[in-house]
C-alpha cells in the first residue's frame, strides 16, 4: 500500500509540456568525500535541466530538489547494487567511495541505478537515480536528452530571396 500511496504523494511537473519524467524510490548525491541518500520524487527534463522534486508528505524529510544542467553532464551509467561501507568506503559491485553520515543503518541498495556523473565548476558530482520502472528504457531515454542536447543544431532556410527578389537555393 505504501508504493500506491507514495507516487501520489510524488509531485508534479511544473508544465504540461514536459515529457520526460520518471518516479524514482531514491536519490543519491554523491560529490566524492560527503554522500547523501534522499527520499523518492520524481525526475524530469525541463529548460536543459535534469530536476529532482523529492515527494510530499514523506517521514524522512532529508534534502531538497536539485538541478543539474544537461551540459554539464559528462557520463552516464547503469549499477545494480549501492553499499556504503562503515569505513566511508563503499564495496561489491557498486559506485563510488563515499562518507555516509545520513545512511541509515549502512544498507545495500540493491535495486536498478541510473548514474549520471555532472561537473559543476570545480566540483564534480554522481547522481545516482534507483529507479522504479523499465531501467532500460529510462537510461535509453536519458542518454537520447543527454545526445541530442549536444548536437549542433541544422539551419536549413526555406524559399529565401535576397534584395533583388532572386530566390536563393536553400543549402
Amino acid at each position: 500500500m505504501g508504493c500506491v500511496f507514495g507516487r501520489h504523494c510524488d509531485p508534479g511537473v511544473p508544465d504540461s509540456s514536459v515529457r520526460y519524467r520518471w518516479h524514482v524510490d531514491a536519490f543519491i548525491l554523491d560529490d566524492g568525500t560527503n554522500s547523501e541518500i534522499r527520499r523518492g520524487g520524481i525526475v524530469y527534463v525541463a529548460d536543459e535541466a535534469i530536476v529532482y522534486r523529492p515527494r510530499r508528505f514523506d517521514c524522512s524529510k532529508r534534502g531538497g530538489s536539485y538541478t543539474a544542467e544537461i551540459l554539464n553532464v559528462q557520463k552516464t551509467s547503469k549499477g545494480k547494487t549501492y553499499t556504503p561501507d562503515v569505513r566511508g568506503k563503499t564495496t561489491g559491485e557498486s559506485y563510488g567511495s563515499t562518507s555516509f553520515s545520513t545512511f541509515q543503518n549502512h544498507r545495500t541498495i540493491k535495486r536498478n541505478i541510473i548514474w549520471i556523473e555532472v561537473m559543476e565548476g570545480d566540483i564534480a558530482q554522481t547522481l545516482g537515480l534507483v529507479t522504479v520502472g523499465d531501467v532500460h528504457k529510462i537510461y535509453d531515454d536519458i542518454c537520447d536528452i543527454i545526445n541530442k542536447h549536444r548536437e549542433r543544431p541544422k539551419i536549413v532556410q526555406y524559399n529565401s530571396i535576397d534584395i533583388d527578389g532572386v530566390e536563393i537555393d536553400p543549402v
